[in-house]
């Protein structure tokens, strides 16, 4: 049986009351409340092993690059990527979609591309497309959902075209909590050359992630 209150211990912030009442907290979506072993982890690095990693030769630089790096080697390991020079270090999903919209599409977009955005979208997967098609020429194109809350693969079926050149959408949407087709879409987006980013954010929580086997080209979650 799943121990409420035992979970509720190993993080810290939930342990306080409000009101008199236990704390509940439902913004995970925004920040995450850490665990009492992330809490460690942090402490003991700086009170141990504080140094810029790559950046110098002396012994605690050392350390604290080996440590880095096979932080790197467990996400890579955790999301079955295939090496872990796929693995980009940013400061949550958010920087990444930013990440992704300011340097791989403002280097590729011209006018006239069409960038495909599911309408179940968080904002952070809305605004970075729309200010790259502001500074490119290329075009925001809304993927409706239906009267049930899913996504509309139909719709999307006869948006997509050789125009198509960016697909954003999530794993699973925070705004209806729908899980999306990440799968199909996926395979329907290479079929005319368009790359996919998915917002793994509130999938990875929910069910195992394989990028490998998921093919996406971006896939970005927080720590």
């Amino acid at each position: 049986m799943l121990d409420i209150q035992h979970i509720r211990n190993q993080f810290p912030a939930l342990t306080q009351q409000v009101n008199q009442q236990p704390l509940i907290y439902l913004d995970s979506a925004a920040t995450t409340q850490k665990p009492q072993v992330v809490i460690d982890a942090i402490s003991d690095y700086y009170s141990k092993q504080n140094a810029n990693v790559h950046r110098g030769s002396h012994s605690l630089t050392a350390k604290a690059t080996s440590q880095f790096e096979a932080a790197r080697d467990n996400v890579a390991q955790f999301i079955g990527a295939a090496s872990s020079k796929e693995i980009i270090w940013t400061r949550g999903a958010t920087e990444a979609l930013n990440l992704i919209a300011q340097t791989y599409a403002r280097s590729s977009l011209k006018p006239g591309d069409e960038i495909l955005v599911s309408e179940l979208e968080h904002h952070a997967n809305i605004v970075p497309w729309q200010i790259v098609a502001e500074q490119t020429g290329a075009k925001v194109i809304k993927v409706p959902m239906t009267r049930e809350c899913q996504f509309d693969v139909a719709a999307f079926d006869s948006l997509l075209n050789d125009k198509t050149k960016i697909v954003a959408l999530a794993q699973v949407t925070n705004v209806t909590g729908t899980r999306q087709p990440i799968e199909e879409v996926i395979t329907k987006a290479h079929s005319v050359g368009a790359i996919v980013v998915v917002d793994g954010a509130q999938g990875i929580v929910h069910e195992p992630v394989n990028v490998t086997e998921l093919n996406a080209d971006f896939y970005v979650f927080s720590g």
